[in-house]
């Protein structure tokens, strides 16, 4: 054996193989990991815009609904008083009786417009952050148990 040997030792070759590996492996995960982030970023947006677009429509129903029974009450009342005078005879009864109509008409509207909820924000995305969460514990736990 001479002094100066140029030839790495065998378990040093090995060693350095297995680091690359490992880096490679890490590299690959962290790739993986990137790009599931990207996938739920992108779930988020699509969920976020379903949210909006239906509170959008939700907001629009209470408006339409508040601005019918503003004008509803105020042109039907009107026409209904005067004709329900000419049927009952008084002025009082007539505007009462088209009043309480029109309110009842206008209450169920806005009823139907807050009681129709959203539900909850972006489920889909927390439920893959749930799945991604148990699947980190399981691997936690294997590597735990390993060592």
């Amino acid at each position: 054996m001479s002094l100066f040997s140029f030839k790495k030792p065998q378990r040093l070759a090995a060693l350095q193989q297995q680091g690359g590996e490992l880096l490679g492996g890490v590299k690959d995960a962290a790739t993986h990991a990137f790009s599931h982030i990207g996938a739920l970023l992108q779930l988020l947006v699509v969920e976020l815009q379903q949210y909006g677009v239906h509170q959008l429509k939700r907001a629009a129903a209470i408006v339409v609904g508040a601005f019918l029974l503003v004008v509803g009450y105020l042109l039907l009342c009107a026409f209904a008083c005067v004709a329900a005078h000419a049927w009952l005879g008084s002025w009082l009864l007539a505007t009462g009786l088209v009043c309480l109509l029109h309110l009842i008409v206008g209450f169920v509207v806005l009823l139907v417009g807050i009681k129709s909820s959203a539900g909850p924000v972006a489920p889909a995305t927390r439920e893959e952050l749930k799945n991604d969460w148990q699947c980190i514990r399981l691997l936690l736990s294997k590597e735990n148990s390993k060592s």
